[in-house]
């Protein structure tokens, strides 16, 4: 920590450390999820917002005992990263929602259309 309080004792600087530490392993293993390309994406995107609210708990918990403009924009930068995330997870639940895949009818049809031939060809 770059400035810790003075009237901080030695063991509350450790854990804030430790709390901090441990926000940044998790918010580096949520922004690698975001650069991973997959096919379904939502679970990964559920799992990269799951992430971030554990980084928002711990860096709010560190807040607690430290209040500096540093930690208040990481904290608000976090909220943004999370909007985003959440904003994408939106985006790609509407979109699938409007793809006639997402429907069974499309299947239905194929499914007919296979049998159909199954028994032409037969």
């Amino acid at each position: 920590m770059d400035a810790a309080d003075p009237d901080l004792p030695e063991a509350a600087v450790e854990h804030i450390s430790q709390m901090l530490k441990l926000a940044t392993s998790k918010h580096q293993e949520a922004m690698a999820l975001l650069g991973t390309p997959d096919p379904n994406a939502l679970p990964r995107l559920h799992e990269v917002l799951r992430l971030l609210e554990e980084v928002e708990l711990l860096a709010a918990d560190a807040a607690t005992y430290v209040e500096t403009d540093v930690m208040k924009a990481a904290i608000k930068d976090l909220h943004q990263q999370q909007a985003s995330v959440q904003n994408a997870i939106g985006q790609i639940q509407a979109m699938k929602a409007r793809s006639p895949w997402a429907t069974p009818w499309p299947w239905f049809t194929l499914i007919v259309l296979a049998l159909l031939i199954t028994q032409a060809i037969a």
